[in-house]
């Protein structure tokens, strides 16, 4: 039998025969450790055959042998024994003399390891399942401790733009990971393995709640940082959202289980101190971005499907809810039944963009926005979007969980672009024969209230028909109802009032745009219109964003002309209001900053051009932004981003708006849906009235 001498930087311990040596917190072990992250009973060193190996117990953060993270190894000669978080824990120096280490028989299909080396059984990288998939039973295989992680092929070509790219797992950049819980210890982890989190007594993180699943959630080492995925049927919430996957870039609570009673895990990236110190003082600097939020807002319309596809709160994750407040069950389905999903058809018979509305008379009438029925009357802003014609008129099953049916065409007879609002008049059936308003068999229309009556703190109603990924491969959509409040009013100076817009945290997606918004009488007093997803210069940084409605009240003179019988012609009275601008200035300067992921915009720190497009790992539905970086244009110029294939260059979206941020340089990003069957996308940054393109940001989907 060999010997073994153990020692760490204060105390040696030593064996000539058999005898089996606990390492950890816990004081009745052998060798007690006191840093934190060194499980209660971390690793025994034990005799095997003539020799000696090191197992790990299931620890936290892992045992190490000569740098390398293993589940168990056989000791010879002088090894460098380390436990804890990054080896970092406790440093032990282990020195085996005479006898021969054996290894125990190896497992069918493998080969025994070399001395000083882990060995059999390995079981493979741990893969979670789809949500709900049951967990291999006890002793199905034995338990090694985190395996070493393996990026999916998809991930692994993932390329990160920008000075922000970190190595990928397992690298010296990458940071590590610290898990606070409600009760026991901080958790620390490194990079070399995902870390799970669940019930199961194995896994990395265990939170005994019953709210929790199993499998809960697993924490992903890539390329680009630390992501949370969830995996649990309950959910996992930030901010009261439901997430799915999100990438964790500071410091943030998750809670599991519930939104607001789940059991709450504080999850944050362990960075140098330099580098967290920097990201302090940034977060103290960023009123530059709060110029970036503006911009997003004002470009962030709702229109649906491929118009514009931004999409706040989880998108297709909205639910319908139930009755609330004062709003009666009655005055809800009659609400309900007069929305109505509508979709742009060009002159092919293509859908392009799709949208919401309200049925508002008997004969047929539609309210909805200017971006949804006309995106080029005059106070749209700059677009390549062309007008559709006509729009197919598709009415609310009285089922929730059944989609909209396409029954009736409509087409704009009056239309203000600065207000963005339109009225559609039914003309036909959705096949094009042409109808009497007697034929129509319309919902009773949706009585329209007053939006000055409205109070911060009142609740209202926002019905409509987000997107779900492209629009053309969802064409029927159920309706979706969601509620909220009241929060303030914002101020149009063109239009000279102090309730411009209803700005609520009612929770608006892609394509609820034109839809309506009611009161607890079932009465229509505003209209969906656009989101704000970071910031405002008026309402100055927020976290969740903010819808964004038009009051009805503003629509009067609209609502006077369609039942005069509309006006085509009309153009609305605010346009020749705005600042009259040319086309962008010689000095003007645009550059392309890439493409990021939710959660990452506002630093325009990447590139991307058409002979080098940036490539970036996605799924259909996912929400990207496009960057840019402006400077020298003036207030009241035209601009828009047009989407189109990165193939083709079909158009497959756009967003437009009027610039308002000054002449000097601002970083802007744009959110976009990224749709199903393309290969990429290349967002075109356009000025003037003309929409005139200058400058391309293409992105390969990888």
């Amino acid at each position: 039998m060999s010997t073994i001498s153990i020692r760490s930087s204060t105390q040696t311990w030593s064996a000539e025969g058999p005898r089996v040596f606990r390492i950890g917190r816990e004081v009745g072990c052998d060798v007690v450790a006191e840093d934190p992250t060194v499980s209660r009973q971390h690793a025994e060193i034990r005799p095997v055959g003539d020799g000696w190996e090191v197992v790990d117990l299931g620890s936290s953060h892992g045992t190490w042998v000569n740098g390398q993270r293993v589940p168990r190894a056989l000791l010879t000669g002088t090894t460098s024994v380390s436990l804890g978080a990054q080896g970092g824990g406790l440093a032990l120096t282990v020195t085996v003399s005479g006898g021969a280490p054996s290894a125990p028989p190896a497992a069918p299909g493998t080969t025994p390891a070399a001395p000083g080396a882990a060995y059999a059984p390995v079981p493979p990288p741990f893969v979670p399942g789809p949500p709900g998939a049951p967990l291999p039973p006890p002793g199905a295989r034995p338990y090694a401790g985190p395996p070493a992680y393996q990026p999916p092929p998809m991930l692994a070509q993932t390329i990160v733009s920008g000075p922000g790219a970190r190595p990928g797992p397992g690298g010296q950049g990458g940071p590590g990971l610290l898990v606070r819980r409600r009760v026991g210890a901080d958790l620390r982890f490194g990079t070399q393995a995902p870390v799970r989190v669940g019930r199961d007594p194995s896994f990395e993180v265990v939170v005994d709640d019953a709210a929790v699943s199993r499998l809960h959630a697993v924490v992903e080492p890539r390329p680009d940082g630390w992501w949370w995925v969830d995996r649990s049927t309950s959910g996992s919430y930030v901010d009261g959202e439901r997430i799915t996957t999100f990438r964790i870039t500071e410091p943030v609570e998750i809670l599991l289980g519930h939104p607001t009673a789940g059991l709450e895990l504080e999850v944050v990236p362990v960075v140098a101190a330099g580098q967290a110190a920097a990201a302090i003082v940034k977060k103290k600097r960023r009123r530059t971005l709060a110029i970036v939020g503006a911009a997003v807002g004002a470009l962030v319309l709702i229109g649906g499907g491929i118009t514009a596809a931004a999409v706040l709160g989880g998108g297709d994750d909205q639910s319908p809810v139930a009755t609330q407040g004062g709003l009666s069950d009655v005055a809800l389905a009659r609400a309900k039944a007069a929305a109505v999903f509508l979709i742009a058809v060009d002159d092919t018979g293509t859908p392009t963009h799709s949208g919401s509305g309200s049925i508002i008379s008997d004969d047929g009438l539609i309210l909805t926005n200017a971006h949804v029925a006309e995106p080029s009357a005059p106070g749209q802003g700059a677009s390549e979007t062309p007008d559709p014609d006509y729009l197919l008129v598709s009415l609310t099953s009285p089922e929730d969980d059944k989609p909209a049916t396409a029954t009736f065409r409509a087409e704009p007879i009056v239309t203000d672009g600065y207000l963005d609002l339109s009225v559609l008049q039914i003309v036909a059936d959705a096949d094009g024969n042409a109808l009497t308003p007697g034929e129509m068999d319309l919902p009773e229309p949706l009585p329209i209230g007053s939006s000055d009556d409205l109070k911060t703190g009142d609740e209202i109603t926002a019905l409509g028909y987000p997107s779900i990924g492209n629009v053309t491969a969802s064409l029927d959509r159920p309706l979706t109802v969601t509620r909220g409040v009241v929060s303030t009013f914002q101020a149009d100076e063109v239009i000279g009032t102090e309730r411009g817009l209803i700005d609520s945290d009612v929770r608006l997606g892609s394509g609820n745009s034109g839809g309506p918004s009611i009161n607890d009488d079932g009465e229509l007093i505003g209209i969906n219109t656009a989101v704000i997803t970071a910031g405002s210069s008026d309402a100055g940084a927020i976290t969740q964003g903010s819808a964004l409605i038009r009051p009805v009240d503003l629509a009067e003179e609209v609502l006077r002309i369609a039942e005069e019988g509309g006006d085509p012609a009309y153009v609305s009275p605010f346009v020749e209001d705005l600042p009259v601008v040319e086309d962008p200035p010689v000095d003007a300067d645009f550059q392309a900053a890439g493409w990021v992921r939710d959660g990452e915009q506002g630093e325009c720190a990447g590139e991307s051009t058409v002979e080098q497009p940036q490539i970036l790992s996605v799924a259909p539905g996912e929400t990207v932004y496009a960057e840019y970086v402006i400077a020298g244009l003036a207030d009241g110029t035209p601009i828009g981003v047009t989407l189109t294939s990165l193939d083709g260059g079909t158009q497959i979206g756009s967003l437009q708006d009027t610039w308002s941020f000054g002449r000097d340089a601002v970083c802007i990003y744009v959110p976009f849906e990224v749709p199903e069957g393309e290969p990429g996308m290349v967002g075109t940054f356009v000025v003037g009235e003309e929409g005139q393109p200058v400058v391309d940001n293409p992105l390969a989907f990888q």
